[in-house]
C-alpha cells in the first residue's frame, strides 16, 4: 500500500487513507465518502485535483503516477438542491433504514447504503461470534462432567485459538488488534475445527442417546445406561452439535463478509460504462440531475480514449454539449466544459466546433462566477489557440479580448496562468498581434497578469508583451503602471529569465524620449538597473548597459545619469563582464558619461533590429524556445 494525503478543505478538516497503487480513483473517492458519511456531511459533492489534473474514476493511481505522501486535494462541486437521498451518520442513530424507496433513483449513494449495510453485518457478526465463544468456553468447562470428559483437550484448543485469533472490527474504526490480517485464515480453520469438533460432538451424542435408549430408563430410575450423568452427557453433546454448527456458519459467513473492501459497491457504480446513445438521452432530457450525470459521464467517456471522441461527436455531442455549457446548473456548465476541452483535442473535432461557433461560448464562459468554469474554459481556449493558427483570430472576435481580460483580473492563479499562455499565443499570429495592440485592454490585463505572484504567468505575460512591443512600442510606452512593476521585479524575484525580459521591456521605455524621462524620474531606478547587472548573464547586462545609453542621448539626460550616479553600475559592469561585449559596451558608455562633450556612439538599432539580434545571440522570445514553456501547466495541487 502507499499511503496518500488528501486535503479537503471543508471545515479545515484533512482525511487521510491508504491505497493500494493499482487502485482506481474510484476506490479513492469511495473511502472519502465514507469519512464524509460518518461526520454528516455525504450530501458534499466532490473531485479529485493532482498536481492541476481533475482525477478520472476510470483510471488507477498509477496512470497518474500518484506516489507515497502525495497531496490530492478534494475539490467540491455544485450544491445539489434535487438530492433524492438525505443521508445521516449511522453513529448518530441506533436504528436505521437503509433501503432505497422503489420510485427513487439509483445512484452512488444507494451503493455507499449497500457497503455499510455489508460492514454493519461484519461488525453484529463478529460480536455474535464472541458470545459463541463465551458459550464455547463455558461449554468446555462444562465437558469434564460428561462421560467423555477427555474431549475436554479438543474442545479447549478451537476455544483458545477461536479466541485468541479471532479479528476485531467496528465499521467506524476499521480493523483493530495484531490478527487482522490472518483473518481469512482464522475463518477457514476455526470454521473447519467446529465442523470437526461438531462431528466428534455428534457421535459423542449418538452414543450416548442410543446407550440410553437400550437401556430404556424403566420407572424413571437413572442407572447404569441411563445414569444422570449419561443422560446429560446426551443432552449436552446434542447442544454442543447445534452451537458449533451455528460457530462455523458464522465463521463462514465472516470469511465472505471479509471479502468485501470499502469501494466495492461504489467503485462498480463510479466506473460503470454506459451506452453513448444512453447517455445523449439523458443529456437531452429535461432534468436537472440527468444532464449533471450526463455531462460528468460524457467528460470521462472523452477522456478515456479517441475512439469515444468520435463516437460523441457522432451522436451530435457537440451540440449538446455547447448547450449544457451555458446550462444554469454550474456542475452541468463544469462537467460540459471539461468534455468540450477533451474533445477538441481532435483537429478534425475542433474544426467542426469552431464552425459552430463554440468559441464564442467559451469566451463567454471567462465570464463565468464559477473559477473552476472558467479555468476550464481557457484550458480549452488554450487548445484550440496552441494548436491551430487558423483559429486564432476567432478568438478575438466581438468580445474575445474583452473576456479574456477579464479572466486575467477575476480568474485564479491557474486560470490567469492559462490566459497569460492564450495572448501569448496569440501575439505569434501577425495580424491577431496587429489586433491586439489596436486596443489597450490586452496591455492593461497583461500588466496586471505582470502582477501574478506566479512565475510561470508573469514569464508568459511579458514574453507578449515584447513580441506586442514589435507591432506598438507606444502600445507599451503607454502603461504606466508597467514601468513599476518592471523596476520592483528584481526586488520580488529572483528568476533571471524574467529579469532578461523585464530588462528587454524597459528598454523600449528608454528609448522613448517622454517615458524615458519619467524613467530616470523614478526612485527605484538606479537599484533595480542595479540588481539586473548583478545578474552573470551577458543578455541581461548588455541590455542593462543599452538602457543607461538611451539616458545619455541628450546632455541634460546625461548630466541627470551622473546625478543619479549610473555610472557605477557601468562600472560594476566592466569589471564583472560576463564576455567581452559586454565589457565593450561597459567601457565605452563609462567614457561617454564622463565626458563632457561626446554623446553616445553605439549605433541605435531599431526595435526589429534589436531583437533580431537578441534571438540569434540567445534565441529568446522565439516560439521554438518558448514551445516548452507555453503550455499551461494547470493548477498545482
Amino acid at each position: 500500500s502507499i499511503e496518500i494525503l488528501f486535503c479537503l478543505f471543508f471545515q479545515h478538516r484533512t482525511f487521510v487513507t491508504l491505497v493500494k497503487q493499482d487502485d482506481k480513483v474510484a476506490r479513492v473517492r469511495a473511502h472519502l465518502l465514507h469519512t464524509l458519511h460518518e461526520i454528516g456531511k455525504e450530501d458534499v459533492q466532490f473531485r479529485l485535483r493532482y498536481k492541476g489534473q481533475f482525477l478520472r474514476d476510470a483510471f488507477t493511481l498509477d496512470d497518474y503516477e500518484i506516489t507515497d505522501n502525495a497531496v490530492v486535494k478534494m475539490i467540491p462541486l455544485a450544491k445539489r438542491s434535487d438530492s433524492s437521498l438525505d443521508l445521516r451518520s449511522l453513529s448518530s442513530t441506533s436504528t436505521l433504514n437503509l433501503e432505497l424507496a422503489p420510485n427513487q433513483t439509483t445512484d452512488v449513494k444507494a451503493a455507499l447504503y449497500k457497503e455499510v449495510k455489508q460492514f454493519c453485518l461484519r461488525e453484529k457478526l463478529l460480536k455474535d461470534l464472541e458470545t459463541l465463544l463465551y458459550i464455547h468456553f463455558l461449554t468446555t468447562c462444562l465437558t469434564l462432567l460428561t462421560n467423555y470428559f477427555y474431549a475436554f483437550v479438543w474442545t479447549a484448543v478451537v476455544f483458545v485459538g477461536g479466541i485468541f485469533f479471532r479479528p476485531s472490527y467496528t465499521r467506524i474504526g476499521g480493523y483493530v488488534g495484531n490478527n487482522t490480517h490472518l483473518r481469512f485464515l482464522y475463518c477457514v480453520l476455526y470454521g473447519l475445527a467446529t465442523l470437526g469438533t461438531m462431528g466428534a460432538a455428534i457421535y459423542l451424542g449418538a452414543v450416548s442417546w442410543m446407550s440410553v435408549v437400550n437401556h430404556g430408563c424403566k420407572d424413571w430410575e437413572f442407572v447404569d445406561d441411563c445414569s444422570h450423568q449419561n443422560v446429560f452427557s446426551a443432552i449436552f453433546w446434542a447442544f454442543q452439535s447445534l452451537l458449533l454448527l451455528l460457530a462455523a456458519v458464522v465463521a463462514f459467513c465472516l470469511f465472505f463478509n471479509f471479502r468485501v473492501e470499502i469501494g466495492d459497491f461504489i467503485e462498480e457504480y463510479l466506473v460503470q460504462e454506459r451506452d453513448i446513445e444512453q447517455v445523449m438521452k439523458a443529456a437531452r432530457s429535461r432534468g436537472v440531475k440527468d444532464k449533471r450525470q450526463a455531462a460528468y459521464e460524457l467528460a470521462t467517456m472523452a477522456a478515456s480514449g479517441d475512439d469515444n471522441k468520435f463516437r460523441i461527436v457522432a451522436e451530435g455531442g457537440l451540440e449538446v454539449l455547447l448547450a449544457m455549457a451555458l446550462s444554469s446548473d454550474e456542475a452541468t456548465q463544469e462537467h460540459a466544459v471539461e468534455a468540450l476541452g477533451e474533445l477538441i483535442t481532435i483537429p478534425s473535432i475542433q474544426d467542426n466546433f469552431v464552425e459552430m461557433g463554440g468559441v464564442k461560448t467559451l469566451t463567454a464562459l471567462l465570464n463565468s462566477e464559477n473559477s473552476r468554469i472558467m479555468q476550464e474554459a481557457a484550458l480549452a481556449i488554450f487548445t484550440i489557440v496552441a494548436e491551430s493558427d487558423e483559429h486564432k483570430h476567432v478568438v478575438v472576435m466581438d468580445h474575445g479580448l474583452e473576456d479574456l481580460a477579464h479572466a486575467a483580473y477575476q480568474g485564479t492563479i491557474s486560470c490567469q496562468r492559462s490566459i497569460a499562455s492564450i495572448f501569448l499565443e496569440l501575439a505569434f499570429h501577425r495580424d491577431v498581434r496587429a489586433q491586439i495592440t489596436s486596443r489597450n485592454i490586452p496591455a492593461q490585463a497583461l500588466t496586471n497578469l505582470c502582477r501574478s505572484n506566479d512565475p510561470d504567468t508573469q514569464r508568459y505575460a511579458l514574453q507578449t508583451l515584447e513580441l506586442l512591443a514589435i507591432e506598438s512600442s507606444d502600445m507599451i510606452c503607454a502603461q504606466e503602471e508597467l514601468m513599476e512593476i518592471l523596476l520592483e521585479l528584481p526586488m520580488k524575484s529572483m528568476d533571471e529569465k524574467l529579469y532578461i525580459l523585464a530588462a528587454k521591456i524597459l528598454l523600449y521605455y528608454a528609448e522613448n524620449r517622454q517615458t524615458c524621462e519619467e524613467l530616470m524620474e523614478n526612485p527605484m531606478l538606479k537599484e533595480s538597473l542595479g540588481m539586473y547587472s548583478r545578474t552573470q548573464d551577458p543578455m541581461l547586462q548588455k541590455v542593462v548597459t543599452k538602457v543607461i545609453f538611451c539616458m545619455m542621448e541628450t546632455k541634460e539626460r546625461k548630466m541627470k545619469a551622473r546625478r543619479l550616479k549610473l555610472d557605477r553600475i557601468l562600472s560594476y559592469i566592466r569589471d564583472n563582464a560576463a564576455d567581452r561585449e559586454s565589457w565593450d559596451m561597459a567601457d565605452q558608455g563609462l567614457q561617454v558619461m564622463n565626458s563632457d562633450d561626446a554623446l553616445p556612439t553605439v549605433p541605435t538599432l531599431s526595435t526589429m533590429d534589436k531583437l533580431t539580434r537578441m534571438v540569434s545571440e540567445e534565441n529568446f522570445g522565439s516560439r521554438g524556445s518558448l514551445s516548452s514553456d507555453t503550455k499551461p501547466s494547470g493548477s498545482q495541487a
